[in-house]
């Protein structure tokens, strides 16, 4: 008895250690791509445990990875099944492969499941750069090249962009040479941060849509005032401005700039979240200014200085 005892013990705890949620195929080859589209390719998967479990992360090898979820939350015996877009715009030329790490949760335990895709990259047609990101206070440019290094070229029809703040205008160039130029409004930007794409047509049918991620950010200004928004002087001494916010975070000044010698600047934090900013001279006559730098706002305060 002791002895069919053990033999039960010994597989019994192998089959349970083994009940999980398993990709049926985790690795995948793709072959050869061409360079510049977006593949796609579909891991299925079934949960073999007694338990339910939840995906709640998915960490990617390369940014060029972007998964698509059936659901996260799968019973058990359930079937499902998560689509892997690869972009392959920008990826080298030659054998790459590309890791997904799968976090999901089995009852109170963490577990990961790793997905792993290989292909053999050939580019033809190459955009540069592959990715924009851009930082946009008020009108600022970026230039992409698309280059078909093939005997007979591809035609670009149209570039749309995604977002009415970019202004595209192309331009052909010979040897298969295309540029691009992006032009992008600050002031038609609704958020501080985007994600846009650049569409790129063609008459090619190996080719007829490219697409080029493009992160757009408008950088969060501090809502400070200056009061008074001016100071005059008048035989040496001192004023005080109190730099103002509306906003919810405290006013830190960065940096004081004086435009005259005779001007000295200090500063301290309070009343509340505001600051009081110091400015004091000797006995001077001038009309200048003190730049308060306050992040990305520079506060410009115009100083008049009089000896009597």
């Amino acid at each position: 008895m002791r002895a069919v005892l053990c033999i039960c013990v010994v597989f019994i705890i192998p089959q349970f250690a083994l009940a999980q949620l398993r990709f049926i195929q985790p690795t995948a080859d793709l072959g050869e791509l061409r360079g510049g589209l977006v593949y796609q390719h579909r891991f299925e998967f079934v949960n073999e445990s007694s338990d339910s479990i939840a995906i709640t992360d998915i960490r990617l090898g390369c940014g060029c990875l972007s998964p698509v979820y059936d659901k996260r939350a799968i019973n058990p015996g359930e079937k499902s099944s998560l689509l892997m877009h690869v972009r392959t715009l920008g990826q080298r030329d030659g054998p790459r492969t590309w890791q997904a790490h799968v976090q999901y949760r089995q009852g109170n335990k963490e577990q990961e499941a790793t997905l792993l895709i290989g292909a053999k990259i050939r580019n033809e047609v190459t955009i540069e750069p592959s990715i924009i990101a851009m930082t946009v206070e008020t009108t600022l440019k970026q230039e992409l090249t698309i280059t078909d290094r093939r005997a007979l070229p591809l035609k670009i029809a149209n570039v749309l962009a995604s977002s009415p703040a970019i202004k595209v205008n192309t331009q052909t160039l010979a040897n298969g040479v295309t540029k691009v130029t992006l032009e992008v409004s600050g002031a038609a930007l609704t958020r501080a941060r985007s994600e846009e794409t650049l569409n790129i047509y063609t008459d090619d049918p190996h080719y007829r849509h490219l697409q080029v991620p493009i992160t757009l950010t408008k950088p969060e200004r501090a809502n400070v005032i200056a009061s008074p928004a001016s100071v005059e002087i008048v035989g040496g001494g001192s004023r005080l401005v109190r730099l103002r916010t509306t906003g919810e975070q405290a006013v830190r000044v960065d940096k004081i700039e004086c435009d005259h010698p005779a001007i000295k600047c200090t500063w301290a934090p309070g009343p509340g979240d505001d600051a009081t900013l110091k400015i004091a001279t000797q006995a001077a006559e001038a009309q200048t200014r003190v730049r308060v730098h306050v992040g990305a706002t520079v506060l410009s305060i115009p100083v008049l200085l009089r000896k009597e």
